[in-house]
């Protein structure tokens, strides 16, 4: 999480805290946890890759008192280099409560721009309480089954990699039965992978960080062997978490971060 990451030009990186900034300013909101969720986190970033900003906030404590319930995304204009926008802490909770990956990912990320680490701690800790492997594995098959498919004999590279992370993914949980990282570096450290696979993914990496978004590369065969035996894969059995006890975890969490953004508003 330090502030010195090739993958995140220092200009743009005060860009975006400026933006958080005013988006605290122009929203009345507090941002709780801030991050870099896209290539960039992932690690595969190309030269022209924008910057996936994503937040947490909460509202001043009687904003959730009134009758209407206030809307529970702010997002951003897009432009060229920054995509930013967030969600209301209940709205986080409440997706973590349906085994939502996203928001384990945004607590993984290698790209922290913001958050006080005994709230995010006590948040992660929950998130993975709350995952049901099975969800997630359904989460990162279609993910990867979006991304991928046997076909032409070209394929963007951007897809080979939007397919292998998620991929890398479902193996994690197979091996481990627990929720995986988000980024591709620690995803395959400890998948074991072949040499040949890993040289193959090492050469595609230089190539991305020198090629635009929309390059395109003959189909590499270890790569679509790779794919098509991790998305045959079932997923992994495992019961269901015990909601109730953490729903009462996830109330407590949330009432104690709308009490506190209150007391230091």
């Amino acid at each position: 999480m330090s502030a010195i990451d090739p993958f995140i030009d220092q200009g743009v990186r005060a860009r975006i805290q400026a933006e958080l900034d005013r988006i605290e300013a122009t929203q009345q909101v507090r941002i709780l946890l801030a991050v870099e969720s896209g290539s960039r986190a992932w690690r595969f970033a190309s030269p022209d890759s924008d910057y996936d900003v994503r937040f947490l906030y909460i509202r001043p404590l009687d904003e959730y008192l009134r009758i209407a319930e206030p809307r529970d995304v702010i997002e951003r204009p897009l432009d060229a280099v920054l995509d930013i926008n967030g969600w209301d802490l209940r709205k986080a909770l409440q997706l973590m409560m349906k085994s939502n990956a996203v928001l384990l990912e945004w607590l993984t990320s290698p790209v922290r721009y913001r958050g006080d680490a005994a709230f995010c701690g006590r948040l992660l800790d929950l998130a993975r309480e709350a995952a049901y492997l099975p969800a997630f594995a359904f989460h990162y098959d279609r993910v990867a089954q979006r991304a991928w498919a046997p076909g032409e004999d070209e394929i963007r590279l951007k897809s080979y990699f939007y397919a292998l992370r998620p991929a890398l993914a479902l193996r994690w949980m197979q091996e481990r039965r627990m929720a995986p990282p988000m980024d591709l570096p620690s995803l395959r450290e400890a998948a074991g992978l072949p040499d040949a696979l890993n040289h193959a993914i090492d050469r595609l990496l230089a190539l991305k960080a020198r090629s635009g978004e929309a390059a395109t590369i003959p189909r590499v065969p270890v790569v679509e062997a790779f794919l098509a035996e991790a998305l045959r894969a079932p997923a992994p059995p495992e019961s269901a978490p015990d909601r109730s006890e953490i729903r009462l975890k996830a109330d407590a969490l949330f009432c104690t971060a709308v009490r506190d953004g209150a007391a230091a508003w």
